[in-house]
């Protein structure tokens, strides 16, 4: 559908909503259906249902002043809500009298942020850059610069939301810098067992991170419903021989597996696994499929343990399956493929995104040196949540200008 001639457009009208995806007009040309409307913006035809710009009201009447949360209450928008007139300008935005005898604005700056066009909605989504086979270290920043300025944490939290990983150099060795880190960033996040997690050689320890063999790339904590999703791993010594670290990123291994083997990722978003952590105090037990989608079909969470899997529960025939599957993965991440080794120093803090990348060490010799680690957990909503705070993101954008308070 074309419109021209107007410096102005005047408001058409279709009698089918879509007609709305063919909308080519000039700035502003506004066209009306019976349950959504079109306006062009940027030069391109952006949609909104009825129900939803009526939902998302800041007129006065329904927000609540002092915060500007929501006041209207969803359930009472009619059915048949729809404007009594509209029009559009592209300095005050979209103008509507609703059919209930409300009337509400929608500025240009508003629409722009909550278009949920597909093109808008792939946009917001955050970058991921997946690792090549031949992966390198992950990007490195100085304590001083990360702590010290907006730029450097900015830079610190990008890197960890795009790559899945980050290392800060010249961390003080002091115990329980790395809680303190954390809540510079953050909040730690609380889980059954201590809340700063000493790692060294330990004969009598709980875990296998106490032994000083291998550890295969893992994640932590599936054994719990909702994993922490960022761990920060802080290095007081590390002198001993051997015990490099290991990262893979296993959203890049998924999507090997995904690609190739399409059969054998559904097996693994199917079949729930269980999981268990105790030590003689507490227990955490979560059984959960190893991967987790998000709502437009996208990996979101990632769960990989090969030392804390419990026995399968799966259906007789569901076995084979996943075995077939679940050996094709690890078979993947135990490859080489899409892993950085390298041996971490004294003063490293290692961050991962442990919803996403697994982490790991190769084996070392206690006799040879000191080997300390203490570590935390966060969220990674945390992480997102102090990077839109640093860049002034974080406060709702209103749709109309609110009275003065």
């Amino acid at each position: 559908m074309s419109l021209v001639g107007h410096d102005t457009p005047q408001p058409t009208t279709v009698d089918r909503d879509t007609d709305l995806g063919s909308v080519v007009g000039p700035e502003g040309a506004l066209v009306l259906g019976p349950r959504a409307l079109a306006v062009v913006i940027d030069g391109r035809a952006r949609r909104f249902h009825y129900v939803w710009l009526r939902d998302n009201s800041w007129a006065g009447e329904d927000r609540v002043a002092q915060s500007g949360e929501r006041k209207l209450f969803t359930a009472s928008i009619a059915d048949g809500i729809a404007p009594t007139s509209a029009s559009y300008d592209p300095n005050a935005g979209l103008e509507i009298l609703w059919n209930d005898g409300r009337a509400a604005t929608y500025s240009p700056a508003w629409l722009r942020r909550y278009d949920y066009s597909p093109a808008a909605r792939a946009a917001r989504r955050s970058p991921v850059t997946l690792w090549s086979a031949a992966a390198g270290e992950p990007p490195r920043f100085p304590h001083d610069e990360v702590l010290g300025s907006a730029e450097g944490q900015l830079a610190y939290l990008d890197a960890v939301r795009e790559h899945g990983a980050a290392i800060v150099t010249g961390v003080p060795c002091e115990h329980h810098e790395v809680e303190r880190f954390a809540e510079r960033i953050g909040h730690v996040r609380e889980v059954a067992f201590e809340r700063v997690h000493n790692v060294r050689h330990d004969p009598a320890g709980y875990n296998v991170a106490h032994t000083p063999g291998e550890l295969k790339p893992h994640t932590d904590m599936p054994s719990y419903n909702w994993p922490p999703s960022i761990q920060l791993l802080h290095f007081l010594t590390n002198q001993a021989t051997g015990g490099e670290s290991t990262l893979v990123d296993g959203w890049a291994a998924v999507a090997e597996l995904r690609r190739d083997a399409p059969e054998h990722f559904d097996t693994l978003v199917r079949v729930p696994v269980p999981y268990q952590l105790f030590s003689d105090d507490e227990d955490t037990w979560a059984e959960n499929p190893m991967i987790q989608l998000d709502t437009d079909g996208q990996v979101r969470l990632f769960r990989f343990s090969n030392q804390l899997a419990q026995p399968l529960a799966a259906p007789f025939e569901e076995v084979e399956v996943f075995y077939a599957a679940y050996r094709h993965l690890a078979r993947i991440i135990d490859s080489g493929r899409y892993r950085a080794t390298f041996k971490s120093s004294d003063g490293d803090l290692l961050t991962v995104h442990s919803h996403r990348v697994l982490h790991g060490r190769m084996p070392y010799d206690p006799a040879s040196g000191a080997r300390h680690l203490q570590d935390v957990y966060m969220e990674f909503d945390d992480f997102t949540a102090r990077r839109r705070v640093l860049r002034g993101e974080h406060q709702p954008l209103p749709a109309q200008p609110q009275e003065t308070r």
